[in-house]
């Protein structure tokens, strides 16, 4: 497992530094005192000599001699040799405190650092280990005092193999960021990394190892995940690509959108089904497209497969696509369109991404490029959010679906009446047509009708069908034409009996 270096040795080098610092304190401390030991006595010799010598004349009546002024000169010498004593002393002091703070320095960086520092002799027993154990492994320091470092370790070779190659790692230079596996004081398995270096005497023999080990169990997890993710998103990748290419892998149906006052068809919607096994829905197939980059390609692929049976739609009933603004901005959403010829003025695109759009002004560019081949503009799921609403503002559409989250319960909902009231004024001001979505119960069909809205979808009408099963429902009712062509709509009763579910 290739493994990222972080930590350097920092706790080990600090021991290692303060080791020889304090052994050079020690060896100096020591000459110093030899010197204040040798000068005081020197002096203390040197003043009985001077002052025995003048003791003499003084007694003898003698006239001073050379030796005699030398001798002077020596009693006179000493306030400077006692100030150098003086100094010596202190210096002695000095090294002193700095000894202990050295040994407090490490003591502190040992204890205090982030990370498990920690010391084994020879025999590869633990001598020293700070308290950040604890967050590695779970011990206290005490608790791991004696034992041998390898029965720690989760074993991936023998014992005798790992201890040979740690010796030889360790007489070469120590190891930096050495990955290992390690067992926790619970019984888990944590993943660690490591740097060692050994510790030397003055004849050069190894006396100890020391090191700084890290828990890195999250990180490897990250990787795992990491690695688990890109794996996952190169099968569904493959997986859409296969899709992409088995003509039986996506079929179309088709669910009618309905007048509320003539009860019959203005439009089908176009909706994608997977023969994926194992099942799922459609919209965690063209989000998972999406994911892996192929959104784009399923959404075309969808629409290509809807207007290969545009020639199957009853006339005068349009079919409506749906399309995220990625792939309304994509050229090949108007190389496909235009392929239709004068039959792309039968194509209503649905505009179905509920994220905001960052740049409206491409967009409206692309729609309008659409726009001049007859194509028409939906704003899907309206109300949901507030993107839906600035599609609505900013992209001026031909037809507004609202979300059956607006459409449930709209018949003793006052609010859900007021919006839905207001929305289909607004849109009739404009020249809009407004379609309730997810009708489910003759209540919500009769309310919207009040609120003025015109036509509606949802499963009180028709369930999603293929087209053979759509064009028997139109055969019966005799007519597939919108309000407009003039045809008689069927009751109630025959509506509700001819749905197809």
């Amino acid at each position: 497992m290739a493994v990222v270096p972080l930590f350097p040795l920092r706790a080990a080098a600090v021991d290692d530094v303060a080791r020889k610092a304090l052994y050079g304190i020690a060896q100096t401390r020591r000459v110093v005192s030899v010197t204040i030991a040798v000068l005081a006595a020197s002096m203390l010799m040197s003043l009985c000599t001077y002052v025995w010598d003048w003791a003499d004349v003084f007694l003898e009546g003698d006239v001073p001699e050379g030796d005699e002024w030398l001798a002077l000169a020596g009693i006179l010498w000493i306030p400077v040799a006692a100030a150098t004593g003086y100094r010596l002393v202190r210096v002695h002091r000095e090294l002193a405190d700095t000894a202990q703070a050295a040994s407090d320095a490490y003591h502190d960086a040992a204890e205090t650092a982030q990370g498990w520092v920690w010391r084994v002799d020879p025999g590869h027993r633990f001598v020293y280990s700070n308290p950040a154990i604890a967050d590695v492994l779970g011990y206290r320091p005490d608790e791991i005092l004696g034992r041998c470092a390898v029965d720690m370790l989760f074993l991936e070779q023998d014992r005798a193999t790992i201890i040979a190659a740690a010796e030889v790692a360790l007489a070469t230079g120590g190891w930096q960021n050495q990955y290992a596996r390690m067992l926790h004081r619970d019984g888990s398995t944590r993943h660690v990394r490591s740097s060692a270096t050994a510790v030397y005497d003055k004849r050069g023999r190894i006396v100890a190892y020391q090191g700084f080990t890290t828990d890195i169990s999250a990180e490897v997890a990250a990787h795992a995940a990491e690695d688990a993710e890109r794996a996952r998103r190169k099968a569904a990748r493959a997986s859409i690509e296969r899709l992409l290419r088995d003509p039986d892998g996506l079929t179309m149906v088709f669910q009618p959108i309905a007048a509320i006052d003539g009860r019959h068809a203005a439009g089908w919607e176009s909706l994608a089904r997977f023969a994926g096994v194992p099942y799922r829905t459609p919209d965690v197939w063209f989000a998972e497209a999406w994911e892996v980059g192929l959104g784009p390609e399923l959404e075309l692929h969808a629409i290509a497969l809807a207007c290969r049976q545009l020639p199957e739609v009853p006339a005068g009933v349009y079919l409506s696509v749906n399309a995220s603004p990625r792939t309304i901005l994509d050229e090949r959403l108007d190389q496909l369109l235009a392929g239709l010829g004068a039959d792309a003025a039968r194509i209503v695109v649905e505009v179905t991404e509920h994220a905001a759009v960052a740049d409206y002004d491409t967009l409206n560019r692309a729609v309008q490029r659409l726009r001049r081949r007859g194509v028409r503009l939906a704003v899907d799921d309206a109300g949901a959010g507030y993107a839906s609403m600035q599609h609505i503002l900013r992209l001026r559409p031909d037809v507004i679906k609202l979300d059956r989250s607006i459409v449930a319960d709209i018949d003793h909902d006052v609010a859900r009446r007021a919006l839905v009231t207001a929305m289909a004024g607004f849109a009739d001001s404009l020249g809009m047509t407004v379609v309730g979505e997810g009708v489910e119960t003759a209540a919500e069909l009769a309310a919207l009708a009040a609120a003025g809205v015109r036509y509606a979808q949802g499963f009180l009408l028709a369930a999603p069908a293929s087209v053979a099963e759509l064009r028997v429902f139109d055969q019966a009712t005799g007519c597939a034409a919108p309000p407009a062509a003039g045809c008689a709509a069927p009751p109630a009763t025959e509506w509700a009996a001819l749905n197809v579910r």
